[in-house]
Parts: C-alpha cells; sequence; structure tokens
C-alpha cells in the first residue's frame, strides 16, 4: 500500500494501518527528537507522544504538504514544548536537588560557568531571530538538513533558504558584537 492508501485506512476505522506509517517514519521522528532533547530516553517518549499526536489529528491532515512534512511539524513542535517545560525545570532546581552525577559531569566550575555562558549566549542570539530565520537556523544547524529538504518543509526554494541562512549569520554575527 501506498502511504496515501494508508492514511486513507486509517480514517475509515483501519488503526492498525497507522502501524506501516509508524515503521516509515518513527526514524525521522526519532532524529527530530533527539537533536532537540538530546537525552535518548526523553526522545523515545517524545517519539511515543508525536506518534499519538498524529494519530489523533490525522482526521485534520488535509494533504496539502506530504504527510512526512506534517508529521514533522508535529514532532518538531511537541519537542520544543518540551524542552520549553523541561528548561523552566532546570531553572527553578535548587543546588539540593542536583544529583552527584550532575556535578561530576560539570568538569570544573570554570568549565561548567564558560559553557553555560556560551550556551545562554548562543541561545540569546538565536532567540533575538524573527521568523522564518530562527527555524531556517535551527534546520539546518541544529537538526542538519539540507537546503532541498529545509525548502520543502517550509515550502519554499531553494533559494530562499540560501538567503535566509545567509541573513541569519548576519544578523547573528551582528548580535553578538553588540554582546561583547
Amino acid at each position: 500500500m501506498e502511504e496515501a492508501e494508508w492514511i486513507s485506512a486509517v480514517l475509515n476505522g483501519q488503526s492498525q494501518a497507522f502501524g506501516h506509517l509508524v515503521t516509515r517514519y518513527q526514524g525521522m521522528v526519532y532524529r527530530v527528537c533527539i537533536k532537540i532533547t538530546g537525552e535518548a530516553e526523553s526522545a523515545k517518549d517524545m517519539a511515543q507522544e508525536v506518534f499519538i499526536k498524529a494519530y489523533k489529528a490525522l482526521p485534520s491532515f488535509r494533504g496539502q504538504s506530504s504527510f512526512s512534512t506534517w508529521l514533522y511539524r508535529i514532532a518538531y513542535r511537541t519537542c520544543l514544548d518540551w524542552k520549553r517545560a523541561n528548561d523552566r525545570e532546570w531553572r527553578h532546581r535548587s543546588t539540593a536537588d542536583y544529583t552527584e552525577n550532575d556535578w561530576v559531569t560539570s568538569h570544573t566550575p570554570e568549565q561548567a560557568a564558560l559553557s553555560k555562558e556560551a550556551s545562554q549566549e548562543l541561545d540569546q542570539n538565536l532567540n533575538s531571530l524573527t521568523e522564518p530565520y530562527r527555524s531556517v537556523v535551527q534546520l539546518y544547524y541544529f537538526q542538519h538538513h539540507s537546503y532541498q529538504e529545509i525548502a520543502e518543509q517550509k515550502g519554499v526554494s531553494v533559494k530562499t533558504v540560501e538567503s535566509q541562512l545567509y541573513r541569519a549569520r548576519q544578523m547573528m554575527r551582528k548580535s553578538g558584537e553588540e554582546w561583547r
């Protein structure tokens, strides 16, 4: 069966057909999740959550984009929501909440501080970008998508993606210089 037939079968009550879609796209969804979460267990949990959301939302799939693009967007948004919630949780932890492993993996206090500072600067710099620049940078640099893949997902030309990445780099350089 083809993808459209599987989708149609699921919509007609044959829920087991969704398993074919899961099998076909589980690698892509897991890669998105692991890139954003950075943790294998969390990525597995998020991938399951993505497929549950996709199954529930399948009646709203209009076919205006490919199923993989639609599923990618669900995965991306689900993982970003998880990351935002998880980042808030880490910010609110007290020193007593950290495990011995948290302290051991941080190397020295100086390294941990420098790493945290660099990460915060990158986050600030990235968050200062407006759309579509922020998402293009995330897709290209953090999720390692090609220009062609980004163009397909965003529904724009490859030249537009190249232009947006060029402008984003310029904005980030300028923004980084202002902080120094």
